[in-house]
């Protein structure tokens, strides 16, 4: 079979997928909600006015002065906020996809249908919202805690980008198609999955928690944003979140040790991406990067 007949059987959809479609979309109606009232409920204790949160909230397409909110609340409690809202709810739902996608659906073109399904219906619902003031509406769960408050003007942008970057899914069925033409042994292909995205879910999401909150912002980044900076420490916590959760898949999987070397290589790929590439675009280049290191591995190191 020819990679263009291969794809093709990826886009043959039918009705059997809407109940993981349905299920995999979960995340959208419980954690974005809670997310966003936990940012609400945050920058309350922090002392933001109401109506200072309502401007945050809004779609911030008029009189938004991000120099405001730093001198008035400091550029720390606004970390905090952004760091903590956007990364926990990239966690929770990042973990709740790769158990659904790898423990409940078992088939690897159907976890692609469903993967690609619920990435179309996010970048519907953040276009449908995208320029609503609503708090308590749609725009509200989409981008309430996702919208990032030191990125300014950019806020609802980079979160847009960023669910664009997902649509990387045809990429990676590309690199899976090259890996099932050079690999004899399929059976350990099911951890590759955790190594392509538990840097990205834990890695990254640790990167920006710690690295914001506690790093000192000297790094000048290119990026979609009105501050686009990074710390030593958020790259050091992305390879070590990157780094340890990998390590516990291979050791309490009896995994040779071979398995230790791709560990160790990823988290440099995701550490090294997560820097270089401009921000919002990590959710692609990142499984992008730990796919093609995986790869290398299976044929010439693991020898799958």
């Amino acid at each position: 079979m020819n990679f263009f007949s291969y794809l093709a059987s990826y886009f043959d959809f039918d009705l059997k997928i809407l109940p993981y479609c349905i299920g995999l979309s979960l995340d959208i109606l419980i954690l974005y909600p809670l997310l966003t009232y936990f940012k609400w409920h945050l920058l309350s204790r922090l002392g933001v006015t109401l109506k200072d949160k309502e401007v945050i909230f809004s779609s911030r397409k008029n009189n938004f002065n991000l120099a405001y909110f730093v001198n008035k609340y400091g550029d720390r409690n606004l970390r905090i906020a952004d760091g903590l809202s956007r990364k926990l709810l990239h966690i929770f739902s990042g973990i709740w996809h790769l158990v659904f996608l790898n423990l409940v659906i078992q088939d690897t073109r159907i976890a692609w249908q469903a993967a690609f399904v619920k990435s179309l219906l996010i970048i519907a619902l953040c276009s449908l919202s995208y320029s609503s003031n609503k708090v308590f509406g749609l725009a509200g769960i989409m981008y309430g805690a996702t919208s990032r408050i030191r990125d300014g003007l950019d806020g609802r942008k980079n979160f847009f980008i960023a669910q664009l970057a997902f649509l990387n899914l045809y990429v990676l069925v590309f690199i899976e198609y090259i890996a099932r033409k050079n690999i004899s042994n399929e059976d350990n292909l099911i951890f590759f999955s955790f190594f392509i995205f538990l840097p990205l879910i834990i890695g990254d999401a640790l990167g920006e928690i710690i690295g914001t909150i506690w790093g000192k912002q000297k790094i000048r980044v290119w990026g979609v944003g009105q501050i686009n900076r990074k710390s030593v420490l958020g790259t050091v916590s992305v390879f070590l979140g990157s780094l340890l959760p990998l390590l516990l898949v291979v050791s309490l999987n009896n995994l040779p040790a071979e398995w230790w070397l791709l560990c160790l290589s990823v988290a440099a790929t995701t550490s090294t991406i997560e820097l270089i590439a401009p921000r919002s675009t990590d959710n692609f280049f990142i499984p992008v990067g730990n796919a093609l290191v995986c790869l290398i591995f299976a044929v010439y190191v693991i020898h799958l």
